[in-house]
């Protein structure tokens, strides 16, 4: 199947977003990005470091506003030969996506006993930054404390028919799910880079968990969409291609676990 249509208007999709919008909308509305790290550990001092050294300096980079949030998953059930951690930042806004933070600065407020240096470097010696994605959410339920999440990629042809069968059809769904108690939250998020016909995917869906195990998806559709045919919803499925879906374990984050701003 050749995909360079789609590769196409997503790049498209793409270079609009980077277009910046006027200062009121920013302020009302601002994009919500994800910048994920596949991590592969390389020795036990990673996760020490990450939760004792990297998360004071992450909480610290919060409360300053340099970042939204930052949270590292463990993969739990997936292909751990490439990438067995992943960080996760996320940026509210292109201002805060672009700024330099003052990593210095940071470091020295969490930590008056560490050298920033020898932490860098016993970091580097514990694992392997494998590859860097910069996703943008398309809409969201928002989403609460959570323990796991269903990653699930996509590849969609049409990046505007799909997103608009996500956020009119199955958003509501999720939200049933989501009141039912059966999740903590979804999102849906479009790749921004990198771009290209070696990437299968430009989207993902994400499902916040805080238990493992089926969900009632029929029944929540049903209840969601009273007056649709259930086998014409499964049939708009057809519209993307579930790639691959994977499961990771929360293993810390900066403080609770925040709602997400809603998408439109």
């Amino acid at each position: 199947m050749t995909r360079t249509k789609g590769l196409y208007a997503a790049i498209a999709t793409a270079a609009l977003l980077y277009q910046s919008p006027g200062l009121a909308q920013q302020a009302e509305n601002p994009a919500l990005y994800l910048s994920v790290d596949c991590v592969k550990s390389t020795s036990p001092d990673y996760l020490r470091l990450g939760k004792e050294t990297w998360l004071p300096v992450h909480e610290e980079l919060v409360n300053r506003g340099s970042e939204n949030s930052w949270a590292l998953y463990s993969v739990l059930f997936g292909d751990r030969s490439r990438c067995d951690y992943y960080e996760v930042t996320t940026y509210l806004g292109e201002r805060q996506l672009n700024a330099v933070p003052r990593l210095d600065e940071a470091f020295e407020a969490a930590h008056d006993d560490v050298d920033l240096a020898e932490a860098m470097t016993r970091t580097r010696s514990s694992r392997q930054r494998v590859a860097t994605e910069l996703w943008m959410q398309v809409d969201s339920t928002g989403f609460g404390a959570h323990k796991f999440v269903d990653v699930n990629l996509m590849y969609a042809e049409d990046p505007d028919d799909y997103e608009r069968m996500e956020s009119r059809v199955f958003k509501a769904g999720h939200q049933a799910l989501v009141d039912g108690g059966h999740r903590a939250g979804w999102a849906v998020y479009q790749l921004i880079s990198p771009l290209g016909t070696s990437i299968p995917y430009n989207y993902v869906t994400v499902d916040f968990l805080t238990h493992l195990g089926p969900v009632p998806m029929a029944e929540a559709m049903l209840a969601a969409h009273p007056d649709r045919d259930l086998d014409a919803m499964h049939d708009l499925l057809e519209r993307r291609e579930q790639v691959l879906t994977e499961t990771w374990a929360l293993v810390v984050a900066t403080g609770p676990v925040p709602t997400e701003r809603d998408g439109q």
